[in-house]
């Protein structure tokens, strides 16, 4: 009888420990997580600031260089009724007069807005490069900036601010390590996530700063909500930046997880014809707007080499998407037949959509000014984010030094 009466009353201490036991194991979970991000923040929260500070002023770039660089950047308006924006092909020849002899045009961009310039890009055979600027309406030469090939550090300030960003000063192999360090900031971002995470179910408290308050505590409040409120927007930007630097193994990893997502190798290629030269970029221009006449030249970029294909950027394009309204059309450089058009509509997969949301995502512009706002905003909370993390472990660390051994 006695056993039979111990026998449920072990049963009951054994369900009261795993009761007592589930929220010590919450708890060890949260503690190696908390290392894990202390450790990641202590060892690349740094670059968090050099991509946040940079990305900011990137979000409005063309803004900024056309105030500090009005001459080179923007032109007048001619009166009403004068000669209107000049055939492409004056565009080009301008351009390529201006250029380094021996150079070729591989790609050009239009104007941002009426007063804007078209920006045209020429490329030498060593590899040196330049970008210049052409008045639309007139078709004259503004400026011309020009870059070594392989140049770590350019000489223009937001050129500068660029290589900083995604290439950290250390020419192509600051791409690899520039996404390296986004996915680690991004596993601090997750890590910090789960550390913040309210065991004790106070949300409200985990969502504000708390106030009276003291040093410490205010420390800690502004990197906890700087932090939270910020979380989306900076996972989102790295990694998108990821994808951008290191392209290759995204597309694979996408690929992987969406298989009708396209890749490179079924990209489109212009076959050659016998006896036939290549079209030029104004009539590349001009049959790709003849079928799909809306919005307004983005970009157009050249043939690479004898299998190449333009590809013609228009944006503004009315009715695509309220997130992203540009349009892609390949065009046989040969035929002038087009080959592919890419826009929201002909996506094959959900690995293509998520990897068109990345530039979007990144420059904020597929929300309009709100979203550049927010990513902007974001990028400065970052050294918030970096400097109270920081004073919170030197806070820790001193404190253990002063303990008696």
């Amino acid at each position: 009888m006695a056993q039979e009466i111990a026998a449920p009353a072990s049963l009951a201490g054994n369900q009261a420990g795993k009761t007592q036991a589930r929220p010590v194991w919450k708890y060890v979970w949260r503690t190696w997580w908390v290392q894990v991000h202390l450790y990641l923040g202590l060892s690349v929260g740094a670059l968090l600031v050099v991509f946040g500070v940079t990305g900011s002023i990137l979000v409005f770039f063309q803004e900024i260089d056309e105030w500090l660089n009005p001459v080179l950047l923007t032109v007048s308006v001619p009166s009403p009724g004068s000669a209107p924006v000049r055939p492409l092909q004056d565009i080009v020849t301008a351009a390529q007069q201006a250029a380094t002899p021996g150079s070729r045009i591989v790609q050009l961009y239009g104007p941002r807005n009426r007063t804007g310039v078209f920006a045209v890009y020429a490329e030498h055979p060593s590899k040196a490069w330049q970008r210049i600027y052409v008045d639309p309406y007139r078709a004259a030469v503004t400026g011309v900036r020009s870059y070594a090939a392989y140049e770590w550090v350019p000489h223009y300030l937001m050129d500068v601010v660029f290589q900083l960003h995604f290439a950290l000063f250390l020419g192509e192999n600051g791409l690899i390590v520039a996404a390296v360090g986004a996915l680690l900031l991004l596993l601090s971002l997750i890590s910090g996530v789960i550390a913040w995470w309210p065991l004790t179910g106070q949300w409200r408290q985990a969502f504000v700063l708390r106030w009276p308050s003291t040093p410490v505590r205010l420390n800690f409040d502004l990197h906890k909500t700087f932090s939270l409120y910020t979380c989306l927007v900076l996972g989102a930007v790295l990694l998108s930046g990821v994808w951008m630097n290191w392209n290759d193994p995204f597309v694979w990893v996408v690929r992987l997880l969406s298989p009708a997502t396209r890749g490179p190798e079924q990209a489109p290629v212009s076959i050659p014809l016998e006896g036939r030269e290549p079209i030029t970029p104004a009539q590349a221009l001009a049959l790709a707007t003849a079928r799909y006449p809306e919005g307004v030249l983005n970009s157009l970029v050249m043939p690479e080499d004898s299998t190449g294909i333009y590809l013609v950027g228009r944006k503004e394009v009315s009715g695509l998407s309220p997130f992203w309204s540009e349009r892609t059309v390949s065009i046989d450089q040969y035929s002038g037949a087009i080959l592919d058009v890419r826009e929201p509509a002909t996506r094959r997969s959900a690995g293509e959509t998520f990897a068109d949301w990345q530039w979007p995502l990144h420059s904020g512009q597929a929300f309009g000014l709100p979203g550049r706002l927010m990513v902007c905003l974001s990028g400065l909370a970052c050294p918030v984010i970096y400097v109270t993390g920081v004073r919170m472990w030197w806070r820790k660390r001193s404190a253990r030094r002063m303990r008696p051994a």
